[in-house]
């Protein structure tokens, strides 16, 4: 026989009851779950349960922390977690919570932290305490940092037919098929209620926490969750875990279809994961990154120098003759002073005055005349005088 999980909760609200009840649903874990208003009437039957999740508040006074305290004195097995609403403390006191038998919890309430915490109550209170203090992962920015290759193909046509076929079933407004990565591959009925590709990108990260769940609980996770607002209300499908369904509804009647959601919703759920194949809950991880293989090292050929020419000095060969060479000096006849006439060197033919040197027409005549004036060749004797030469 299989041992089914016994969960107690206490709350005279039934705010927590309604809490845990879908928490199990999203999650499809199959569980006894007991809601008891009185804190009396729990103590009788805390003994045979795994887990006890009560209010902060339990009226006429009485507070959560102090009830856990007889819950572990009546149950030593059981796990308690208290849940606090909005107007109850964050976060309790460091003395109460010192060595303290539970786990204290407000809302609003982180979702995954919540969800680890409530299976991992299940299997004790240390585990529980250990998921309660795993760091958490940054859901807005997980489906960039984390790599699970590429998303699966399906059928659109198919698919379209499949999900037409929901919206008949459940009346909704709207349904859209969108993929991890925050892309709408299919949207029926009436468009434009919503911003698509805003709600598209707000869904996405709901498949990330599906595999951080995944591997608390085993198995393939399947998860329907409610966004319940005042102008729509918006349940999640998610198929596998790289594709999920948004299902919109009017905010005035949508949480009261969660039955119809949770029965034909999982029907088309499984529908499309048999269009998709087996790839639905197959994470392909990256391809691993090729390292460059460094260039092997080549050392450089030597130069190897040539052989140095010798080149031979030039030598400069003075040649000396036995005897110095004597210069020849050629002694010219000296002219007597009744010969030197220093008029007859200026002497000249032509009138000349300081004006004529700037008149052209006078110069011009002055050049005609020399010309006309020239005596000609020097003999040979006349050279001989002048000392251009010395016959032998």
């Amino acid at each position: 026989m299989v041992d089914i999980p016994r969960i107690v909760t206490v709350d005279p609200t039934g705010n927590v009851s309604r809490i845990v009840r879908a928490a199990m649903d999203l999650l499809d874990i199959s569980i006894i779950q007991v809601d008891i208003p009185d804190k009396e009437m729990a103590l009788e039957e805390v003994p045979r349960a795994d887990l006890v999740v009560s209010a902060f508040d339990l009226g006429s006074g009485e507070k959560g922390f102090i009830f856990a305290l007889e819950v572990k004195r009546a149950a030593p097995q059981a796990s308690v977690i208290i849940l606090g609403d909005v107007d109850d403390p964050d976060e309790l006191d460091e003395e109460t919570q010192l060595d303290s038998p539970f786990v204290y919890l407000s809302r609003p309430i982180d979702i995954h932290q919540f969800l680890r915490v409530l299976v991992a109550g299940l299997s004790g209170h240390e585990a529980m305490l250990e998921a309660m203090n795993t760091p958490m992962m940054n859901t807005a920015t997980s489906m960039t940092t984390m790599d699970m290759g590429p998303v699966p193909t399906l059928d659109t046509d198919a698919a379209r037919r499949i999900i037409e076929g929901l919206q008949a079933d459940l009346g909704a407004m709207a349904i859209l098929l969108v993929t991890r990565t925050g892309e709408t591959l299919i949207e029926v009925g009436a468009s434009g209620l919503i911003d698509r590709d805003s709600l598209a990108r707000a869904l996405a990260p709901v498949m990330s926490t599906n595999i951080s769940v995944k591997e608390l609980v085993g198995g393939q996770v399947s998860t329907v969750q409610l966004y319940d607002g005042d102008e729509y209300d918006v349940f999640v499908l998610s198929i596998g875990l790289h594709h999920l369904i948004g299902i919109v509804f009017d905010g005035q009647q949508g949480s009261r279809q969660f039955g119809l959601v949770n029965r034909f919703g999982r029907r088309t759920v499984e529908d499309l994961i048999g269009l998709i194949g087996a790839n639905a809950f197959f994470i392909q991880p990256p391809a691993p990154k090729k390292e460059l293989q460094p260039k092997p090292h080549t050392k450089p050929k030597a130069i190897e120098p040539d052989e140095p020419i010798e080149l031979e000095r030039a030598e400069i060969v003075i040649s000396e003759d036995e005897e110095a060479r004597e210069p020849i000096i050629q002694k010219l006849e000296t002219i007597s002073d009744d010969e030197f006439d220093p008029d007859a060197l200026f002497e000249s033919d032509f009138d000349l005055d300081a004006d004529s040197l700037f008149d052209l027409d006078e110069m011009e005549e002055l050049v005609k005349q020399s010309s006309s004036n020239r005596k000609g060749l020097i003999s040979m004797d006349d050279a001989e005088d002048l000392g251009f030469f010395k016959r032998g």
